[in-house]
């Protein structure tokens, strides 16, 4: 952290809140008009983790060669390499991303024990892989209840 001495003294502590913030990523914005807006940037490591490690799966090294044989544009490849289904991110089964995804989605600070539907609802649009919806109730079966 920088020097505060150029600050007043009064409005230090002010700044050092707001430092604190930008840390975790919450932004004061000027909005215009004399006001200011919160914007908070949050981003999920898996979706980087799920593009960079999509080579790594047979299945979808297999699909990726057949998406130019296409008659259905179900399968694309964007600009970025990254094979997407229905504009999706087509995930792998390696390292246990599906889990690690499903567990973010279940134990998020956002939600209070979300049953499958829930949590294949707030996945849906991001991420696909074939079954996905019985494999998230099956780990939602999986997982102890809370008391």
């Amino acid at each position: 952290m920088g020097s505060l001495t150029h600050v007043e003294a009064e409005k230090r502590q002010l700044t050092r809140e707001i430092r604190q913030l930008a840390c975790l990523g919450v932004w004061l914005v000027d909005s215009g008009n004399g006001g200011v807006v919160l914007q908070n940037t949050a981003k999920s490591s898996l979706i980087a983790e799920v593009k960079e490690r999509q080579y790594e799966d047979p299945e979808l090294v297999k699909l990726r060669e057949r998406v130019p044989q296409q008659k259905k544009l179900l399968l694309v490849l964007k600009g970025d390499g990254v094979l997407r289904y229905r504009g999706r991110l087509c995930v792998l089964d390696i390292a246990g991303l599906r889990d690690m995804i499903m567990s973010e989605a279940h134990n998020s600070w956002y939600s209070i024990h979300p049953g499958s539907t829930k949590i294949y609802h707030d996945i849906k649009d991001v991420y696909w892989w074939n079954d996905m919806k019985k494999n998230i109730a099956e780990y939602v079966a999986q997982c102890p209840s809370y008391q």
